[in-house]
């Protein structure tokens, strides 16, 4: 798997990444969409906004964000951990992310909603028209921010595209621009399915519950194992631009040819036991759940952090984390995330 994704020339990301083919209306081209030196354009420009020098900046805010969440939660009475504390912990962080306001957070997971939502009655919009209408408000919003930052100084998102020198055209092409924009938020919500899965994978195996407690200095190692046991996007998907001999295997030019990071995260030559979570796993950090190479994920040291701070924060208020019904997993095979995990807090 490794090795096809960092062919980038024989295995090309342009145009799509997941396995179903997107319909035109859906046409949103981003980075994670192309390949180098495009790819390679933007991912620098944006990648400062995401590095480990801007997490750190912003860890004492995370943390404070955090706790505010874990001491608002009900203690002996059941809930859902989903909405309280995986969806808001994640879009705080988007609106830290692109010092977008707190108070209207939640547009911002709307928005990338509506992007990739097929229009049908009943659903989160029911008109193409409204799409349409919804997403003009989206881009205008959007170049507001843009114009309002552009020769700033600033270190979130929209500051570092609008003054890269690489990408300080993009507004040239709206839905690049949106495209780009709401493939970074979407990213960073995907960690939802690890905030969730941590709870998930501690109920299921109480041995490494135990073990964290114990051992405190064990959270960054149970966070990566966290991220292996859950792999929070299940597949990216690359086309083949010319016939390869791969392993013995024949793939033609044009086929879809799809890296399934939750086989390879369970992968038993690499992982002994790979469907047992081990907060000790000794090689936690081999996993593949943010991808590899060229298109390793860049919100990888956000998700990072959110988790760790999460549960170090967890440790110190709560003894358990009860899961009173079955989790509730959304219907996709991309998006190993949750709909509802209800939960029960014991000091």
């Amino acid at each position: 798997m490794i090795e096809i994704e960092k062919d980038y020339r024989r295995f090309s990301s342009a145009g799509n990444v997941i396995i179903n083919d997107v319909p035109p209306q859906f046409d949103a081209p981003a980075f994670a969409t192309a390949d180098p030196p495009e790819h390679t354009h933007e991912r620098a420009a944006v990648a400062p906004a995401l590095g480990t020098h801007r997490v750190a900046a912003l860890e004492n805010g995370i943390r404070r964000e955090i706790a505010a969440i874990l001491d608002g939660l009900p203690v002996g009475e059941p809930f859902d951990w989903v909405e309280r504390v995986s969806i808001e912990l994640t879009t705080r962080m988007a609106a830290a992310l692109f010092d977008f306001p707190q108070t209207e957070r939640k547009l911002l997971s709307y928005w990338a909603d509506v992007l990739v939502t097929a229009p049908e009655p009943g659903a989160l919009i029911e008109s193409w028209e409204e799409r349409a209408a919804v997403l003009d408000v989206y881009l205008g919003r959007v170049m507001e921010m843009w114009r309002k930052r552009r020769g700033g100084g600033c270190s979130d998102i929209i500051s570092a595209l609008a003054n890269a020198p690489a990408t300080q055209c993009m507004p040239d092409d709206p839905k690049h621009l949106i495209g780009t924009i709401t493939m970074i938020a979407g990213a960073n919500e995907a960690t939802r399915g690890a905030l969730t899965g941590g709870v998930v994978a501690f109920d299921r195996f109480p041995h490494s519950w135990e073990r964290l407690r114990a051992e405190p200095s064990l959270i960054p190692n149970a966070v990566a194992e966290i991220v292996r046991w859950q792999s929070p996007i299940a597949h990216m998907r690359r086309t083949a631009t010319q016939d390869v001999v791969f392993r013995g295997k024949t793939i033609r030019k044009g086929d879809r040819v799809v890296l399934w990071y939750c086989s390879a995260n369970r992968d038993e030559a690499i992982f002994e036991d790979g469907d047992t979570f081990h907060a000790d796993r000794m090689n936690a950090r081999d996993h593949v759940g943010f991808g590899s190479g060229i298109h390793r994920c860049l919100g990888r040291h956000v998700a990072y952090a959110e988790l760790r701070l999460l549960w170090e924060e967890v440790i110190r208020r709560f003894s358990h984390i009860r899961v009173c019904e079955p989790p509730e997993r959304l219907a996709s095979n991309f998006s190993a995330n949750y709909r509802r995990l209800v939960v029960r807090l014991e000091r």
